[in-house]
């Protein structure tokens, strides 16, 4: 295939098959491993982003392909960049590539900390049961937010966004990662398990500081409590996972 391809490693826990729009972000989170995974320096990959190259021949192209496959499997948008980031009010890629993944009858999900910037394509979701709309969501507090994520969208955005969605009858998720700390995550599963269909929990990865400060066995207890207390439908990602049975 030409653009929509099978994810590596840990990235294969949220979807089988991954595509991803654009060329660097400018959410500018500090955890971001996109940088060294494209090669580039951070601040380049931060700067002003650029739709991939003929993306939206190349989305169809593989769309056909994937179409004549007994039971595709789903497609993540998106597992690098977002593609709900600002450049998409100008280049309006996300929904022509959403038409086109409609069209062919595929299967997808939405993985974005854009916010309110995602609502004008849930007139296509809401009609559309092969889809679900996530948003990623690690801090409750906007303080420590802007800290770790300063570019992306207000917390109260996106979780304004999901509650939007619900509504809609989309179908939702959270992506709780990465959890840097135990109070902020526990927060955002008891005040929004109500417009949360399906949760996936990951930890801080790539920073063996911020690591450090977790116990990731206690967290991983809590956490599960914490969703089984409101009976939500979950998963714990496998680098939260190895903690499981440990001091």
């Amino acid at each position: 295939m030409q653009i929509i391809y099978p994810p590596k490693g840990p990235a294969k826990e949220y979807a089988r098959l991954a595509l991803n729009i654009y060329k660097g972000c400018t959410h500018g989170c500090i955890y971001c491993f996109a940088p060294a995974a494209s090669h580039r320096k951070a601040v380049d990959y931060f700067s002003e982003p650029l739709p991939k190259r003929n993306v939206i021949a190349r989305v169809r192209a593989d769309a056909h392909e994937l179409s004549r496959m007994k039971k595709p499997p789903e497609i993540l948008l998106s597992f690098i960049g977002d593609v709900y980031q600002p450049a998409e009010l100008h280049y309006g890629i996300t929904r022509a590539v959403i038409e086109i993944l409609m069209e062919y009858g595929l299967s997808f999900t939405i993985l974005t900390k854009g916010g309110c910037r995602a609502k004008r394509d849930f007139d296509l979701l809401r009609d559309y049961p092969k889809c679900r709309f996530g948003t990623s969501l690690a801090f409750f507090s906007q303080r420590y937010a802007d800290r770790f994520e300063p570019c992306a969208a207000p917390i109260s955005d996106r979780i304004d966004t999901i509650a939007v969605a619900k509504s809609m009858g989309i179908r939702t998720w959270v992506s709780l990662e990465p959890v840097v700390m135990i109070d902020q995550a526990l927060q955002l599963v008891n005040l929004l398990h109500d417009l949360v269909d399906y949760w996936a929990v990951g930890k801080i990865n790539h920073d063996k500081e911020l690591e450090g400060r977790v116990n990731w066995c206690a967290f991983l207890n809590e956490v599960e409590y914490t969703l089984n207390k409101v009976n939500a439908k979950y998963f714990i990602k496998s680098s939260l996972e190895r903690f499981r049975g440990g001091q």
